[in-house]
């Protein structure tokens, strides 16, 4: 039983980044009907943004975190407005898809001339620090991170309800001809949207640093599942997005507590292919 507690918080805990990934995914879909394949990237270069700002600087990782989420924000507008708005106006999926992909290519394989290949890490002094909590061990860290995750969640979740720019960002994904109409200026919600999802991106990249190591691939397998979170969530569902990551991270400590560590990413895959043939099989039914 303490196993198995131990691998439900584990399992909680590193939900919560595949949650905050995913969200930031489903917020560029939901709004730009796009797919960001350069998502784990933009996380990569988070987490060597706060590497920068700890080592150079001395400022703490919980503490670069705001600089990072404004330095990502506006990295990602400026990705938006320069290279993915004119290829929206091609209106061609192939384009955008290869544009993305390359762009993740550049910032993996640029991470790798200007740091090299070596593996990095981040240690503070409170890094090895663990709170007991009956049977259940928890790294500072983690925790801390997973209170963050949340704090960010709400907020997301109340700025797009309540404020100004949230409304319209929700007109735009609705339709966005129909936003237009009404005076909401399209192209300029694309490019917050944009930035807002890289935003949260680097955030989780930050985050990360405290108890993963930084190298230039660092993101791909954290694009990969941001990728399994949208789909299982719903396309363009911010609340399907959180709990989809949530069952992400559960359903791999528990694949590894029960059957192996080695076959957790092989379970995670083939759930995900079951669920997109459950679902097709519904749709073509409903239809």
């Amino acid at each position: 039983m303490s196993m198995f507690l131990q691998a439900c918080v584990n399992g909680l805990l590193m939900g919560g980044f595949y949650s905050l990934m995913g969200m930031g995914q489903n917020i560029i879909f939901g709004v730009m009907k796009i797919v960001n394949f350069c998502h784990g990237e933009m996380l990569m270069v988070g987490m060597y943004l706060t590497f920068i700002l700890y080592t150079f600087f001395g400022i703490d990782p919980y503490l670069a975190v705001p600089i990072v989420a404004v330095t990502m924000f506006c990295l990602g507008s400026l990705i938006q407005h320069t290279l993915i708005t004119p290829s929206l106006g091609t209106k061609s999926f192939t384009n955008l898809l290869f544009l993305t992909v390359g762009l993740g290519l550049l910032l993996s394989n640029g991470a790798l001339v200007i740091f090299g290949s070596e593996y990095r890490s981040i240690r503070t002094a409170y890094s090895q620090t663990y709170i007991q909590l009956g049977p259940v061990t928890m790294a500072l860290p983690r925790l801390i991170s997973f209170g963050v995750l949340i704090v960010v969640t709400v907020a997301l979740f109340a700025f797009l309800k309540y404020t100004t720019i949230g409304k319209q960002i929700r007109a735009v994904s609705q339709n966005p001809v129909g936003a237009e109409v009404v005076g909401i200026d399209v192209k300029k919600i694309y490019i917050l949207t944009y930035g807002l999802g890289i935003a949260l991106a680097g955030t989780a990249g930050a985050l990360l640093t405290q108890f993963y190591t930084i190298f230039p691939t660092a993101g791909a397998s954290f694009g990969f599942r941001a990728l399994i979170v949208v789909v299982v969530g719903g396309l363009g569902s911010i609340p399907g997005a959180f709990l989809a990551g949530i069952f992400l991270g559960l359903l791999e400590t528990m694949s590894a507590l029960f059957i192996s560590p080695s076959y957790s990413d092989l379970i995670v895959f083939m759930t995900f292919i079951v669920i997109l043939v459950v679902r097709q099989t519904m749709i073509a039914r409903r239809k």
